[in-house]
């Protein structure tokens, strides 16, 4: 953060948060607020930081405008358990709630609330740009927009006076993207700003300067035909909308269009670094339309690539792992389409499983040669060598500010030469394992709940379907034990048999024999994902000894401790603690209390299959 936003004197270090779901954080870590009514009363002192909330404002806010004989009372005892819960957030003589004549006031510093130091870092931009320094201007905008989570407050119960506070909020957003594009239009850019401009545009189509904005830079990548296509665009939502004409700013960007104007030409390319001097790679694929959950997961990957005031470290690394199937590449693209827009120099995208289970792994040195070409160096400037490839990767990221996607990572196969050493960038990685030698914050990607997985249902197939049968709609949804892959499969072979009822479609996976033959489409199945879990088991000597260990322990119909595993499997009690580690590390295992283990029912049919072809022993 900049230091023109003041020093942040008190230890430990106290965050609260508005730009998103309501946060307080002491030295990163999160503080609960559960109850719904005491997260708005909180959400109001926040925003009211340093002013008298008066008591009959608070009762409307959370009661509405004929509250209960008891409001009073129960918002007594909601400020005893926030100034509880605030207390010893910082130093213990300090008193952050208190009581005044009418009201409540919370003392909150400028550094310590997200949206004051948004406000601080905007208008840090506006300075910059009155003066015409618009690379300070876009990086100071750029700063301001990656303190956004969400939607402000989006997980708080609001009233009259915070629905106009988000309201309020989510405008100086949109003003602040506005100006951040003008800056980054002024130092030249063009091509880069499309995607978040079309973004932005689908939530706020009516702005009309977003609009005009997209239009240029359309035009400045070459396709002007699409830019006079954003303008009729433009045109028929405001017509239909508002039942106007477009106004001045739009109209004129218009005719600059027709004319193939000069003043739309990049007119401060000069002003960028000559790591810029090449197009940013966009190699993201397409985030997936159906998403469901995953909010914990979202909200901790955002924390870990936030920037911190000081921070002199390399690239933030987050690392999703889980087992097959669980939707770690969807929720990482997810993340990655969301924070996108911080990382104006390029995103990079490589799947290393080489994009399925027949296609040949892709190696680090073939990522490395193929980022470096997306990065602008010519084809035979890029060195041969592994170690070469490596150090002109770190030479070229070194001054950017690029987001890299590295998808179906091997457990064991190490992508270090992959992470970028500069402290602008991130890198979001997908894999099964936890990769315990790897520098990142992992995010665990767990199956979906019960409620989740009727709800992805609903999205694949349609919520009528669902509704009309809740019953069977229930039962794929715990025969597939939260799978998202599971559930996709159920989904596309119902689409493609919209005259199939829910029902025969639960009684066929009830069939332990046919469940894994239900639960393949199209060239998509379970077993390819657990055969990828086995072939990704360490390359040492226990690896076959840890393949056979699957096919026994698939016999259990229970969960297991080592003792009995041992005896299953026909080892000592140490080596087997070795290959349990070792299917654990892959996917193929979960840990269910203390030293007990089990084998979720698909991946134990999937064993069972093994174990039946080679006659293992039961």
């Amino acid at each position: 953060m900049s230091d023109d936003l003041g020093p942040c004197p008190q230890t430990p270090a106290v965050r609260f948060g508005l730009l998103g779901p309501l946060r307080i954080t002491r030295d990163g870590h999160p503080i609960h607020v559960p109850a719904d009514k005491q997260r708005t009363v909180l959400a109001m002192l926040i925003a009211h930081r340093g002013r008298v909330v008066p008591v009959r404002t608070l009762t409307e806010e959370v009661w509405g405008s004929a509250p209960p004989r008891s409001a009073v009372p129960n918002l007594r005892t909601y400020i005893m358990q926030l100034r509880r819960l605030l207390r010893p957030l910082d130093r213990p003589e300090r008193i952050r709630l208190t009581t005044g004549r009418g009201g409540y006031t919370l003392d909150i510093a400028d550094h310590e609330l997200d949206s004051a130091r948004f406000e601080a870092l905007s208008e840090k931009g506006r300075r910059a740009a009155a003066r015409q320094d618009m690379t300070e201007a876009s990086q100071a905008y750029r700063s301001a927009l990656t303190l956004w989570q969400a939607d402000p407050l989006e997980d708080v119960p609001q009233g009259p006076v915070l629905r106009g506070i988000a309201v309020e909020l989510g405008e100086n957003l949109v003003n602040a993207f506005e100006n951040h594009i003008a800056a980054e239009l002024a130092l030249g850019e063009g091509a880069s700003l499309i995607e978040p401009l079309r973004r932005i545009i689908r939530r706020h189509p009516l702005r009309e300067r977003l609009r005009s904005q997209l239009m240029v830079s359309l035009y400045r990548s070459g396709d002007a035909a699409a830019a006079l296509t954003a303008f009729t665009d433009a045109r028929g939502v405001l017509r239909r909308e508002l039942g106007m004409d477009p106004g001045p700013e739009l109209l004129e960007t218009h005719q600059a269009v027709l004319r193939r104007a000069p003043s739309l030409s990049p007119a401060h390319t000069t002003a960028r670094p000559a790591a810029r001097a090449t197009a940013a790679p966009r190699q993201l694929p397409r985030e997936s339309a159906v998403f469901v959950g995953r909010r914990s997961e979202r909200e901790q990957a955002h924390r870990a690539l936030r920037t911190r005031a000081g921070e002199t470290v390399g690239a933030r690394v987050v690392l999703f792992h889980g087992p097959s199937g669980t939707g770690k590449s969807a929720l990482a693209l997810r993340v990655a389409h969301s924070v996108s827009s911080a990382y104006p120099d390029g995103r990079l995208y490589a799947d290393l499983r080489g994009g399925g289970p027949d296609a040949r792994p892709l190696g680090t040195t073939d990522v490395l040669r193929r980022f470096l070409k997306a990065l602008g160096v010519p084809g035979h400037e890029i060195p041969d060598s592994a170690d070469e490839a490596a150090a002109a990767y770190q030479s070229v990221l070194a001054d950017r500010r690029v987001l890299i996607v590295l998808d179906n990572v091997p457990t064991h196969g190490g992508v270090n030469s992959l992470l970028p050493a500069g402290p602008h960038c991130a890198v979001l990685i997908t894999g099964i394992g936890a990769m315990p030698m790897l520098d990142a914050v992992r995010v665990p990607v767990h199956p979906l709940t019960a409620a989740q997985s009727v709800s992805l249902l609903a999205e694949l197939i349609g919520r009528a379907r669902v509704t009309a049968e809740p019953g069977p709609a229930a039962e794929i949804a715990r025969l597939c034990q939260g799978n998202p892959l599971a559930l996709s499969i159920v989904g596309a072979r119902c689409t493609n048999r919209p005259d199939r009822l829910l029902a025969d479609v639960a009684d066929r996976l009830r069939d332990p024999e046919q469940r894994l033959d239900q639960l393949q489409v199209a060239g998509l199945t379970m077993r390819s994902g657990y055969t990828l879990s086995l072939a990704a088991l360490p390359r040492t000597a226990h690896r076959h000894s840890a393949a056979f260990a699957f096919k026994c322990l698939g016999l259990l119909d229970r969960p297991f401790d080592g003792q009995l595993a041992a005896k299953t499997i026909g080892t000592t009690l140490p080596d087997t603690e070795l290959l349990l580690e070792e299917l654990l590390g892959v996917g193929l295992l979960r840990s269910v209390g203390r030293e007990q283990f089990d084998m979720p029912v698909l991946t134990r049919l999937f064993a069972r299959e093994l174990a039946a072809r080679e006659d293992v022993p039961s």
